[in-house]
C-alpha cells in the first residue's frame, strides 16, 4: 500500500502505541466539573488500561463549538468523514500503512486465513459500559448473519465463497478465521467497509432485536416508532448492517466509541444536529490530555446550498469540505476570506472521475434492458458528450476527459479503460446508435425503441453535489442532439439510492471511486456491491444473494467477478496489482458505465481560529477525509 499512495500525501501526525507509566491524565474542565459533582468517575477510571496516545502537530487546549453544514435526508457521510471513523485498525494520516486503533495489536497467520486482534482492556462505550469482544461477535452473528437484517454477509468477510467465522477468545481478544486467504481483510477493516463492525453496542442493541427483546415490548416499540417491522426499528435506532444511515446518530446518548456522541438527533423539525464530547473516549495526547479538544459539533441543516454558502462567507461555519465547496464558488469564498476569518485548504482527489453515468443494465423493462446492455448504445452516448464544454463550464477548465478508470499515477492504470470513447463526435455517436438498432425516429427526430415506442428514460441525480447536477443537465442536452430523449431528475439522495437499491431507476449519476486504489473500491469496474449502481441485481448475485433482488449475470460478467476473487486472495501489494490487471482489462472490454472527466483539485474552508488542520488533504471515501487526520485533535485558539 505504501508504494501505491506514497506520491499522494505527506505525514502530518504520528500515532503512539502506548503511554508512559508516569503520564498524568487530564480532562476538559466540563468533565472535571462532572467528576467533582459525582456524576462521572475519575478520568483514570474512564480510560482504558492502554489508551491510544496520538501526537498532534500542536498540543491543544479544550473548548469551543465546531460549526458545520449538512443537507437534509441521507447526509450521514458528513458525520462519518468528520468523526465516525473508529475501526479496529485504521489508516495512518499519509494513507501509507495500517496502524492500531481499537485493537492495540494483531497477529496474522502465515496463510492469511486467521487474524487475531487484541482489544484495549478497560475500553468503554460512551455510556460507561464495557466494550468487549461480545460486541463484535454480536455484529457478526446477530446482524450480518441474521437474514432478517442482512440478506448476505459483506463480501470482505467472505473468502473462497464461504463466510468467515468470528471467535471470542476472551473479553479483549477476538479472532477472524477464513477458509481461504483473505488478502484484503486488513485493508477492508481500515477502510469504509470496516465501519460497520463497531457500530453495534450489544447491550443497547438487544432491546431492538427480535432474538433478545420481549416480543410484546418489541412490538410496542415498532408500533410507537411507526415502523413496518423490528428490522426497520433496529436500523432506525441502532444502525444499518453496512454501518451507514442515521441509526447510529438517531438516539440522544446512544452508546458510541466516537470522540463525540449524539445530544440532539435529526428529527422532522430539527434545524441542527448536535454532538457532544464522549467522556469515555479512549485516546489522549502526549501530555495526558483526554481527547477530543473541541467540546461540541453543531451541524446546521440546510435545504438551500446557497444559504449554507452565505453562512460560510460570513464566517458562521468553522470547517466545510462538502456541498458548497464547488469550483464555481471558489472565487467568492477566496475573496471573502478576511470577512469570514477563514482560510482555504486543498483537497487532493483520489477518485477516478468527477461524474459517472450509470445506465441500469438490469432494467425491469426487457426492451430498455436490451438497449442499455448494448455496448454500441453506451459507446454512442459516450461519444455524444461534449466533455470539453462540461469541463470548461462546470469545472472551469481544471480537468480532462476520462472514463471511470484508475488515474495515470495509479499502478492500476489501464489506458483503454481510461481513454476509450472520449472523443466528442456527433457523427460517430449517431453511427453507434444506429448500429445499436435505433434507426427509426419520430417526427421530431427522437429515436424510437425497437418495438416502435418512444425511447425515453430518466437519469437521476442527488441534489448535491451541485457540479454533478450541472454536468447532468448538460449531458441531457448533448444526448437530445443525437435523438435520445432523456430527462434529468434531481432528488434527495436517500430517495435516489432507495430506487437504485430496488432496481427501479433507468439510470443515475455519481462520482467515481478507485482513482488510485482500484482494489479497495472497484464499484465502477464490475458489479461487486451496493454501489455498483448500473447492475445491483448482478452485484447481489455475486455476493451470494439468491432472492428476488438478485440476478445471475451474463457469462462475461461472471468471468470478471471470478477474476476478482484472485485479487482478494493476494496478500501482497504486488500480487494485487498483478491479479487486478486482467479484471480491469475485461472491464474495459465490457464498458459498464460512462465517465466524463478527471476529478479536479478540490478545496475546503476552515476558520483561522481552528488549529491542527493541514493545508493539504487527501479527498477520498476509503480514506474518509478528514477523519484519518485525527479531527479529535483539532482545537481553537483563544
Amino acid at each position: 500500500m505504501k508504494r501505491l499512495l506514497v506520491c499522494v500525501f505527506l505525514v502530518l501526525f504520528t500515532v503512539g502505541l502506548g503511554f508512559s507509566a508516569t503520564l498524568t491524565f487530564k480532562e476538559s474542565p466540563a468533565l472535571a466539573a462532572q467528576v467533582k459533582a459525582g456524576k462521572l468517575p475519575a478520568v483514570t477510571k474512564r480510560l482504558p488500561v492502554n489508551p491510544l496516545v496520538v501526537t498532534p502537530d500542536k498540543v491543544g487546549t479544550y473548548g469551543g463549538t465546531w460549526r458545520m453544514g449538512m443537507t437534509s435526508g441521507t447526509d450521514d457521510p458528513s458525520f462519518y468523514k468528520i468523526f465516525a471513523y473508529e475501526p479496529l485498525v485504521r489508516w495512518n494520516p499519509a494513507w501509507t500503512e495500517i496502524t492500531p486503533n481499537v485493537a492495540e495489536r494483531w497477529e496474522t497467520n502465515s496463510f492469511g486465513t486467521s487474524f487475531t486482534f487484541y482489544l484495549r482492556k478497560g475500553m468503554k462505550w460512551s455510556d460507561g459500559s464495557p466494550f468487549t469482544a461480545d460486541d463484535i461477535v454480536f455484529w457478526w452473528e446477530d446482524v450480518e448473519l441474521n437474514k432478517d437484517l442482512a440478506p448476505n454477509p459483506p463480501n470482505w468477510m467472505v473468502a473462497g465463497g464461504v463466510p468467515g467465522k468470528v471467535v471470542k477468545i476472551d473479553d479483549t481478544t477476538v479472532r477472524f478465521d477464513f477458509q481461504q486467504t483473505n488478502g484484503m481483510f486488513l485493508k477492508s477493516l481500515a477502510s469504509a467497509d470496516g465501519r460497520s463492525m463497531l457500530n453495534f453496542p450489544k447491550k443497547f442493541a438487544m432491546q431492538f432485536h427480535a432474538k433478545y427483546a420481549d416480543k410484546a415490548k418489541l412490538d410496542d416499540l415498532v408500533r410507537l416508532g411507526g415502523d413496518a417491522s423490528w428490522k426497520e426499528l433496529f436500523i432506525a435506532k441502532v444502525c444499518q448492517p453496512d454501518g451507514g444511515g442515521f441509526g447510529q446518530y438517531n438516539v440522544a446518548g446512544r452508546p458510541t466509541i466516537y470522540a463525540w456522541m449524539t445530544e440532539q438527533p435529526m428529527s422532522g423539525s430539527a434545524t441542527q444536529v448536535v454532538f457532544v464530547r464522549n467522556p469515555y473516549y479512549w485516546k489522549v495526547d502526549p501530555t495526558g490530555q483526554q481527547y477530543p479538544y473541541i467540546d461540541k459539533l453543531v451541524y446546521g441543516i440546510y435545504q438551500d446550498l446557497g444559504a449554507m454558502l452565505l453562512k460560510g462567507v460570513n464566517g458562521e461555519i468553522d470547517f466545510q469540505m462538502r456541498h458548497f465547496n464547488t469550483l464555481t464558488n471558489k472565487a467568492v469564498l477566496y475573496d471573502n476570506r478576511a470577512k469570514g476569518n477563514y482560510r482555504l485548504f486543498d483537497l487532493v482527489p483520489v477518485t477516478s472521475n468527477a461524474v459517472v453515468v450509470h445506465l441500469n443494465l438490469t432494467h425491469k423493462d426487457p426492451v430498455m434492458r436490451a438497449i442499455f446492455q448494448n455496448k454500441d448504445f453506451r459507446i454512442g452516448l459516450s461519444q455524444a458528450i461534449n466533455r470539453k464544454e462540461i469541463i470548461d463550464t462546470v469545472y472551469v477548465g481544471q480537468s480532462k476527459p476520462w472514463q471511470a478508470a484508475p488515474l495515470e499515477n495509479s499502478p492500476y492504470y489501464n489506458k483503454q479503460l481510461a481513454t476509450q470513447y472520449l472523443e466528442f463526435d456527433v457523427q460517430k455517436a449517431n453511427e453507434y446508435l444506429d448500429k445499436a438498432g435505433l434507426t427509426k425516429k419520430d417526427a421530431s427526430g427522437m429515436r424510437l425503441r425497437p418495438d416502435g415506442k418512444p425511447l425515453t428514460f430518466t437519469i437521476e441525480a442527488s441534489t448535491a453535489p451541485q457540479d454533478i447536477v450541472d454536468a447532468l443537465n448538460m449531458i441531457v442536452k448533448h444526448w437530445k442532439a443525437v435523438g435520445i430523449a432523456v430527462e434529468a431528475k434531481i432528488e434527495d439522495r436517500s430517495l435516489m439510492y432507495q430506487r437504485v437499491k430496488t432496481n427501479d431507476v433507468d439510470g443515475m449519476v455519481w462520482n467515481g471511486e478507485g482513482g488510485i486504489d482500484a482494489v479497495s473500491d472497484p464499484r465502477n469496474f464490475f458489479p461487486n456491491g451496493s454501489e455498483a449502481n448500473y447492475a445491483i441485481p448482478w452485484a447481489n448475485w455475486y455476493n451470494g444473494i439468491r432472492d428476488a433482488t438478485a440476478e445471475e449475470p451474463p457469462a462475461e460478467v461472471k468471468a470478471i467477478q471470478a477474476a476478482f476473487e484472485k485479487v482478494k486472495m493476494s496478500p501482497t501489494f504486488d500480487g494485487q496489482v498483478k491479479t487486478m490487471a486482467p479484471v480491469l482489462q475485461m472491464s474495459a472490454d465490457y464498458f459498464f458505465c460512462i465517465g466524463v472527466c478527471t476529478p479536479p483539485l478540490q478545496y475546503g474552508i476552515v476558520s483561522n481560529k481552528m488549529m491542527n488542520v493541514p493545508s493539504r488533504m487527501i479527498a477520498g471515501w476509503q480514506y474518509p477525509t478528514p477523519a484519518p487526520l485525527n479531527t479529535f485533535s483539532f482545537f481553537y485558539t483563544k
